[in-house]
């Protein structure tokens, strides 16, 4: 599986060429194709606690885990026509969200001494999740509603709400 950091590291790095000071978790994001379901219980082996599951994987699955105070997210990027998306739900409306980014591919980099993968086309992958003033740090971020390349994605149906959102 490949993972690159996604959505706040490569603001930080890009932008300070470090971790974003008020970032409260570390995400990752992994191309869907590339989704093993080992993953999870790698993961529970590691000493992580599974926190939250929600969507499923033909549709905007996301699993966060935690450990102590550490925070790990991951989101599956989805690929259509002309763009990439990941998708978010809020768990206590069953809402969806999809995210839409130009196309991109993973370039390695270093960042705070770790060899990492990012979007090779990293300033445009920015640009979509936090528009041209990306170079402005925002404090006060509102996942549903600052990021400029958020969509509304309808709701999940009542009759799979308890597969599609897992809070534990």
């Amino acid at each position: 599986m490949i993972a690159a950091l996604d959505v706040s590291f490569p603001a930080g790095w890009f932008r300070q060429c470090s971790i974003i000071p008020h970032s409260k978790d570390v995400d990752f994001g992994i191309f869907i194709k590339d989704f093993n379901e080992d993953i999870v219980m790698h993961m529970l082996l590691k000493g992580f606690k599974l926190k939250h599951r929600f969507g499923k994987e033909s549709d905007s699955l996301e699993l966060s885990f935690v450990l102590d105070d550490i925070k790990l997210d991951f989101f599956f990027f989805y690929e259509e026509e002309g763009y990439m998306w990941n998708g978010g739900t809020q768990a206590r409306t069953g809402k969806k969200f999809k995210y839409i980014f130009p196309k991109f591919s993973l370039c390695w980099t270093e960042f705070v001494g770790l060899r990492v993968r990012v979007p090779c086309q990293t300033q445009s992958y920015i640009e979509a999740n936090y528009g041209l003033m990306w170079d402005t740090p925002v404090k006060q971020w509102d996942w549903k509603g600052s990021p400029p390349n958020v969509r509304e994605n309808g709701k999940w149906d009542e009759a799979e709400l308890s597969k599609v959102v897992q809070v534990y």
